[in-house]
């Protein structure tokens, strides 16, 4: 049932993509989308996405939902904002709101080439249900390999404090890349 959610909110975010990115990464034990767009008439971008978790016999999927502004140059993209999470995992459902932000950066003699990540802090205050806190974190090294594609390889870490319990849900390489319409 994880998957066909998982698949459904994949299809839906590519269906509305017009003016925004698909961002699509994989490692040996996850798989994680998101769709990122500006809203109309505003400075804000709305962004949805899920990443399913799978190790050891055991599984996890993690939704979000985010809105942030964002300043877009040549040479550098920034983001501020909060994003909505929902876990779901072996018998473990929760809740958490986390503020934070994303960005990235070229060098000017590397155009081609941008250095980025994002950080989300959920505390135990906006987290609810089984889910005491919160913390997604990435970097990534890109390369813009056609026009409207950008390669990429990330290190990511996505950490719960599950009732009091410290653990991460997912820690490690990814590769994906960054669509752009």
């Amino acid at each position: 049932m994880k998957r066909i959610v998982l698949a459904a909110a994949l299809a839906g975010m590519a269906v509305t993509a017009q003016a925004a990115t698909i961002d699509l990464n994989l490692s040996n034990e996850s798989v994680r989308a998101e769709y990122d767009a500006p809203l109309p008439q505003t400075r804000l971008h709305l962004s949805v996405g899920g990443m399913y978790h799978e190790e050891d016999g055991s599984d996890a999927t993690l939704l979000h939902s985010g809105l942030h502004t964002q300043e877009d140059t040549a040479q550098y993209s920034v983001g501020v904002g909060a994003k909505g999470y929902w876990l779901n995992a072996d018998g473990v459902n929760g809740f958490a709101v986390g503020i934070g932000g994303q960005g990235s950066f070229s060098v000017p003699q590397l155009p081609l080439v941008r250095f980025g990540g994002h950080l989300y802090f959920a505390p135990k205050v906006t987290s609810f249900s089984d889910v005491d806190g919160l913390t997604d974190f990435a970097v990534r090294a890109s390369y813009q390999a056609l026009k409207d594609v950008d390669v990429y390889v990330g290190w990511r870490k996505v950490s719960t404090d599950i009732n009091g319990n410290d653990g991460s849900l997912d820690k490690g390489l990814n590769l994906g890349f960054v669509m752009n319409f």
